[in-house]
């Protein structure tokens, strides 16, 4: 059997140089190449700027002696992420429970106690929990730009802009009508 990292070689059979048909594809594809040659030195030394993808600008028609204002790729970049260090918090606030639980039962509690405070170690584990994912919510609010602050207070009231207007003219009549409809509850007169 031959060894497989040997190759075999195959030769092929000459070909004849000299066949019309390859002759007529070489100077078909000579042709092709010049003129797409020719085509490149034409559109090499045009003036006219090549056109912008997307409406943006991308600076093939300025001066190859100056840059390009360089901010508005840098604002295109994303934000850097923010990195905590890995910490085993639910091995910490496990550990925690048990050395509550182991502390109680050491001191000589009554199960009713140990139960109580085991429940109010709990509510420690998980304030520090919710505290924990409100802070990384609002870190990541802030890293992305979807924070948005609380609501402002509602605009005071303005008072009644009647109050700053000067007073009617009223007569005495006018005034003693008054209170006499507000006495009896009727209703204004129509002429008023």
């Amino acid at each position: 059997m031959a060894d497989p990292s040997e190759t075999t070689q195959i030769s092929a059979p000459p070909v004849d140089v000299d066949a019309p048909e390859l002759l007529a594809a070489v100077r078909s594809l000579s042709t092709q190449v010049g003129s797409l040659q020719a085509e490149v030195h034409a559109l090499r030394s045009q003036t006219a700027p090549l056109p912008a993808a997307d409406g943006e600008q991308a600076g093939w028609d300025e001066p190859s002696g100056t840059l390009r204002e360089g901010g508005a790729w840098v604002r295109s970049l994303d934000a850097p992420s923010y990195r905590r260090i890995s910490v085993p918090w639910l091995a910490i606030e496990l550990g925690f429970l048990v050395a509550v639980a182991v502390l109680c039962a050491v001191a000589g509690f009554d199960a009713p106690v140990i139960a109580g405070i085991m429940v109010l170690a709990w509510v420690v584990v998980a304030t520090a929990e919710w505290a924990a994912a409100r802070s990384a919510r609002r870190r990541s609010a802030l890293a992305y730009g979807t924070f948005t602050p609380a609501a402002p207070a509602a605009p005071p009231v303005q008072p009644d802009p009647s109050w700053h207007e000067p007073p009617a003219e009223r007569t005495a009549l006018d005034v003693a009508g008054d209170a006499e409809r507000t006495a009896t509850r009727l209703p204004p007169p129509a002429d008023e």
